[in-house]
């Protein structure tokens, strides 16, 4: 498990917390830190076994690789400060069911800054890839594994991409491979993030990998087209209108 870190101390001790009753055998934990601070992770660490590194702020996707060159599992996994496991045996089942599969990926509840929580509807990768993963949906990194061997292979996490460089992995991931489906919630997180902050730059960086990565022609382009203008205006609504609507009955 990899979590990455920088000057969120508070995010940082739920993720923590989010542990204390995990089943961690065999799990071997790695933190990346980025704070300003350069003793406030370690204060919060006390007797957890990890490997620790404080690297130079250079980006998320930078930190992530890093992470990845340190790491000395098969199998990764990135629940970054502020993201918390969702049940105590979420890593043993996960390693259990994952054991020849190059990645795999299951549900994550996610808090909304109302506070509402919701947990993400099952990623129908069939229907996705059909698609062209034009429609919007795909698996966060907070719920999916990966085999570190194949995401080095793949070159790490494309740091040219400040947002979106989960998505463009996950893109690279299903052209090396089916993923494995996880029947239970993987982690929680909060919105409120840059892809939440971002979202209309997080919808440019998607189609640029899309177009990049999975180089969609004809017909193919039009329908992802269609698909990805269907679904910024289904994020619009849900941001500009539907959101605030709400706020403003609670």
């Amino acid at each position: 498990m990899i979590t990455v870190v920088k000057d969120d101390p508070d995010g940082f001790s739920r993720t923590l917390d989010s542990l204390s009753d995990c089943d961690l055998g065999g799990v071997e934990f790695v933190v990346i830190d980025s704070s300003s601070d350069r003793s406030a992770v370690p204060s919060l660490l006390g007797e957890v076994p990890v490997t620790y590194a404080w690297l130079p702020p250079a980006g998320i996707y930078s930190a992530m690789n890093a992470a990845l060159q340190v790491a000395t599992g098969d199998l990764v996994y990135f629940a970054n400060a502020g993201d918390t496991i969702y049940a105590p045996d979420v890593l043993a089942r996960a390693h259990s069911l994952l054991r020849d599969a190059v990645w795999g990926h299951g549900p994550v509840s996610v808090v909304e800054q109302s506070g509402r929580e919701v947990v993400t509807p099952a990623w129908d990768y069939a229907r996705e890839k059909a698609a062209g993963f034009s429609r919007g949906h795909f698996p966060a990194h907070q719920g999916t594994f990966a085999r570190r061997d194949v995401l080095l292979s793949l070159g790490g996490f494309d740091t040219s991409y400040d947002i979106a460089g989960d998505y463009a992995m996950a893109l690279r991931l299903s052209q090396v491979a089916d993923p494995v489906e996880l029947p239970f919630v993987i982690a929680r997180f909060h919105e409120g993030g840059a892809s939440t902050l971002r979202w209309q730059d997080s919808f440019s960086q998607f189609q640029r990998a899309r177009r990049e990565i999975l180089r969609p022609r004809g017909m193919g382009a039009l329908r992802q087209g269609w698909h990805g203008a269907v679904q910024y205006g289904s994020v619009w609504l849900h941001r500009k209108v539907l959101t605030p609507l709400r706020g403003d009955r609670q």
